[in-house]
């Protein structure tokens, strides 16, 4: 297990979980019906695709909210570096080698085209960082400025950000795309830490809004969800986002899962392609048996690799990112 030199926030680190859960089995499923599983419906194909207003506005809600425990501080060039390191030396090293596994390993689903392009053009997953490192960027120009400082001003910040978002801005090139597509998720999160709302029964609330998100997308989720970057998609993301922090809800195996969630993000596709392939030349071909076994992989293999690479100082911050 991780070491315990410092406290753990486990009602986080539950979130942190729970978000790993759902894009482990993102993947497992499979992006289209050409990937993964390869499923053209059914429950899994169903509930893979609705909870795509949760997955990654999760993920980015909570790098904004732990972003604000320990904000900009003002050392521009520590920051930047700091930022380097834990998100696009691991994008660099480990997409590429995703890139390369994934070309010579017969019965993956897709193969790199473009490697005159690598990584200018996100590969696969690994988008996600690239994107953050932008949003990072901008945040420290916005606090250098010190205009997240108040309520109004970051209120006019997330306006802008909303607007963008919905109007589709962005380029894939470099990941822009996808920085504005995460963008307001990330402000949320940040708000949650510097201006947190004071609610009565917070937990409650919190509750009954994730119940009442649920059931809106069982029942009206494809009629009325909206795009990926739609106003309905945002609301949605935000809403749940907020409403899971509110619960303040505490799990021992998620929030164990959750503080291995950065190297599961950046391992998991190589365990969950390899016990897809696997268990599929074994003639094992059960829907769910791949399903859960693919899951079980991509959760656990990655929490083994980042247990091996923090024993080793190089492999650590080329794997990991990590000082």
């Amino acid at each position: 297990m991780a070491t315990k030199t410092k406290k753990r926030n486990i009602p986080v680190d539950t979130l942190r979980g729970l978000a790993c859960i759902l894009l482990v089995a993102y993947h497992v499923i499979g992006i289209t019906p050409d990937t993964g599983l390869k499923l053209h419906e059914g429950f899994l194909k169903d509930a893979n695709n609705l909870l795509a207003y949760i997955r990654m506005p999760l993920f980015t809600f909570l790098s904004g909210l732990v972003y604000g425990w320990r904000p900009y501080s003002g050392n521009w060039k520590g920051f930047v570096n700091g930022k380097i390191r834990r998100l696009i030396v691991p994008m660099l090293v480990i997409g590429t080698i995703f890139a390369i596994v994934q070309a010579i390993t017969p019965g993956t689903n897709q193969q790199i085209q473009e490697w005159q392009y690598l990584h200018l053009k996100p590969v696969a997953h690994y988008w996600f960082l690239e994107s953050l490192f932008l949003i990072f960027i901008v945040i420290m120009l916005l606090e250098q400025w010190k205009v997240l400082e108040s309520r109004k001003n970051f209120a006019i910040v997330y306006l802008v950000a909303a607007i963008a978002y919905v109007a589709n801005v962005g380029t894939p090139w470099f990941s822009i795309a996808g920085a504005f597509y995460l963008f307001p998720y990330f402000l949320a999160g940040l708000y949650s830490t510097r201006f947190p709302l004071q609610l009565s029964h917070p937990q409650a609330k919190g509750y009954i809004a994730v119940a009442a998100v649920i059931l809106f997308l069982v029942f009206f989720g494809h009629e009325y969800g909206g795009e990926r970057r739609s106003i309905n998609a945002l609301v949605i993301g935000t809403l749940t986002c907020s409403a899971l922090l509110f619960t303040k809800a505490e799990s021992g195996w998620l929030a164990a899962i959750g503080n291995y969630s950065y190297a599961i993000y950046l391992f998991h596709v190589f365990f969950t392609a390899a016990s897809r392939i696997t268990l599929t030349k074994l003639g094992l071909t059960n829907t769910w048996l791949l399903f859960a076994a693919g899951t079980i992989a991509g959760l656990l293999g990655p929490i083994v690799i980042e247990l091996v690479a923090r024993r080793n100082r190089t492999a650590s911050t080329l794997l990991l990112g990590r000082s």
